[in-house]
């Protein structure tokens, strides 16, 4: 016999009282010896605890935590649970980003660390045996790149940390966007693997924080790049939108799902498509967002699968 409260009964997704066995069938199968061994222990030690999944009735996952005292009769017979219910899905989705934030962060700073290494290594050989090697550039080039790939990992979580804190502080300024916006993407120009079309209105001024809205673009075209690798056309587009200022990046690549552009600007979200593992710390749209957050604009994505995608932002021009 079971006696439970109307908090209990929301908790497994009921909005009535209802049998025991509906509580107990509604255990994840996978869960359910979990739960039997957790009360044949509180049959003896007169403690119950265990966190199992449930599935509501319309097929939602939650996890519960589930505590409580045993009471004895006058014979040392067990008589009844008094216990409580708490739902502790968010606590486990939040656990579960922590571990994956720290399994990707891991990954992503030991490659630059390896390959940091690997260049000191050989750097240390080459000088011994022959000090005039015009290979030693070379390798003081591939150590330099990953120390800065790391950096930019670190002013990531830098980053993040201080939105969390609530202390990412703007610095305005007037500024040409056409300029800003030539001088940031000149990495990709130099690869020479892509090209890069600025159109629209080139006289355009921006009064924003010009580091940070160059990270922003920076990130929309790096994308542009890693997730269209098979088109190297990009389009810049700067215009004015009433008394806003609109910057786009198109790509000509795959797209992106339907089911993945709700999700992009979320922290430690990463497009995995074909099964391709991309790098990066799935943090850099969810900082751009924050970022154009501050200034009090808009971001937004347009994609179809087979044609390409379009980031924009939008900020206020005074």
């Amino acid at each position: 016999e079971i006696l439970t409260s109307e908090r209990f009964n929301a908790i497994f997704g009921f909005a009535r009282d209802v049998p025991r066995d509906l509580f107990v069938k509604a255990l994840h199968p996978d869960d359910f010896e979990l739960r039997n061994n957790a009360h044949k222990t509180a049959l003896t030690s007169g403690k119950l605890f265990y966190e199992a999944r449930i599935i509501w009735p319309d097929g939602t996952l939650r996890w519960i935590r589930a505590q409580g005292k045993v009471y004895y009769g006058s014979i040392n017979k067990p008589l009844r649970i008094l216990g409580t219910l708490l739902d502790i899905t968010e606590f486990k989705h939040l656990q579960q980003q922590k571990d994956d934030f720290i399994s990707v962060a891991s990954h992503e700073l030991k490659t630059p660390m390896t390959s940091i290494k690997a260049s000191m290594q050989l750097l240390d050989r080459l000088i011994k045996v022959d000090p005039s090697s015009d290979k030693i550039p070379q390798f003081i080039n591939r150590g330099n790149s990953s120390l800065n790939k790391m950096q930019q990992l670190v002013d990531s979580l830098l980053n993040v940390s201080k939105i969390t804190a609530g202390q990412l502080t703007l610095y305005k300024t007037r500024f040409l966007a056409a300029q800003m916006i030539n001088e940031c993407c000149d990495h990709v120009r130099l690869t020479g693997t892509h090209e890069l079309e600025l159109t629209g209105d080139t006289e355009l001024e921006l009064y924003a924080d010009r580091q940070r809205i160059d990270q922003v673009v920076v990130n929309f075209v790096n994308n542009a790049v890693k997730y269209a690798p098979d088109s190297n056309r990009i389009v810049i587009n700067i215009s004015k939108q009433g008394d806003m200022a609109q910057v786009s990046v198109q790509d000509f690549g795959k797209g992106i799902p339907a089911e993945n552009i709700p999700h992009l600007f979320e922290r430690y979200y990463r497009v995995d498509t074909s099964g391709i593992q991309y790098s990066g710390l799935g943090l850099g749209l969810y900082i751009s967002s924050e970022i154009i957050e501050r200034h009090g604009g808009e971001m937004g994505v347009e994609s179809e699968i087979g044609k390409g995608s379009t980031f924009w932002f939008t900020i206020p021009l005074n």
